[in-house]
């Protein structure tokens, strides 16, 4: 009996140990097929991850503009109903001044200088006025320009708003990556070389006399601001700030490496996502209708009234 125990266990591992041989073996075409699937499993899942960490600085961002939502219905209640004054300086069709002006929060006289010389006005104000204490509220976490970044405005020994000693980027005027530009009930007929007519929100100005709210500042002209307007003359379906309005490839927010939209906040209140999909039908003019956005070789909305007003005004709640 031992002996056949024996003879039965030889018998029985010979054929495993060839099989197992034969498992063991991979043709050419299987490990490129291996390969193959590894290399797209991968690109899945780097995809995925660069849309996940999209989706987190997008939401980031929407917070930041409910709390600026908060702090400008805030302010009007500390300031007879009156909204903060726009910074768009000597704006059409009387002046001059173009729309990345509604990203200002003030000027200052050179770099390096702790002198106001224009404003507070715009997204200033909330800090100014203790409605936003966290300063770097006013910037989307996304943004792509220098010129619109939370960190070139503030500094070791120059907290925000300041223009640092080593500014080196042009104008000393302190920009957030949020415009403010509340738009009115009442409606009015603009007319672009290009396009023709736009029924758009009224923008309408006044000369004013702003004061540093800093003691020893100078005294600042008169500069014809927007008309501050009243929360009963806003538009709650209008759109009273969005992520940085200046060229097709700075947009803020991306898919893949390509523009996916801006945040924008409503006169309301509530914040909406506003997708370049399904608002980018050519002749359309919404939002982001390659039309307006290439109408030149190189479009700059920020220096274009026109343009921005009809984009901001497509923007959808």
């Amino acid at each position: 009996m031992p002996a056949m125990k024996k003879n039965c266990r030889n018998t029985l591992a010979s054929p495993r140990r060839r099989q197992t041989g034969r498992a063991g073996a991979f043709t050419v075409t299987e490990l490129l097929v291996v390969l193959g699937m590894t290399a797209l499993l991968a690109s899945v899942l780097l995809s995925a991850s660069f849309t996940t960490q999209d989706r987190v600085l997008r939401a980031e961002c929407a917070s930041n503009l409910k709390k600026i939502g908060s702090a400008v219905l805030i302010y009007a209640g500390e300031n007879n109903d009156f909204f903060p004054i726009e910074s768009w300086k000597n704006p059409p069709p009387t002046g001059t001044g173009n729309p990345w002006q509604t990203y200002e929060a003030c000027r200052f006289a050179a770099a390096g200088s702790k002198q106001i010389v224009e404003g507070p006005y715009g997204l200033g104000l909330l800090f100014f006025g203790k409605e936003v204490a966290d300063t770097k509220t006013f910037y989307c976490p996304s943004v792509l320009i220098p010129d619109y970044a939370y960190a070139t405005y503030s500094e070791a020994s120059w907290p925000w708003p300041s223009i640092p000693p080593d500014y080196a980027l042009g104008n000393p005027y302190v920009r957030c990556s949020y415009s403010y530009y509340p738009q009115p009930k009442a409606t009015e007929v603009i007319y672009d070389p290009n396009f023709g007519p736009f029924t758009v929100p009224l923008l309408a100005s006044q000369s004013m006399v702003l004061v540093s709210p800093n003691p020893g500042d100078p005294a600042q002209g008169a500069h014809n601001y927007p008309v501050p307007l009243k929360t009963s003359d806003v538009n709650p379906s209008k759109a009273v700030s969005c992520d940085v309005l200046q060229t097709w490839n700075t947009l803020s927010h991306e898919t893949a490496g390509q523009p996916a939209g801006v945040n924008a906040l409503f006169g309301d209140g509530h914040v909406n996502w506003v997708p370049v999909r399904g608002n980018n039908k050519k002749g359309s003019f919404q939002p982001f209708d390659p039309k307006i956005w290439n109408s030149s070789p190189a479009i700059v909305i920020g220096n274009d009234p026109t343009l921005f007003r009809i984009i901001v005004n497509g923007l959808a709640p």
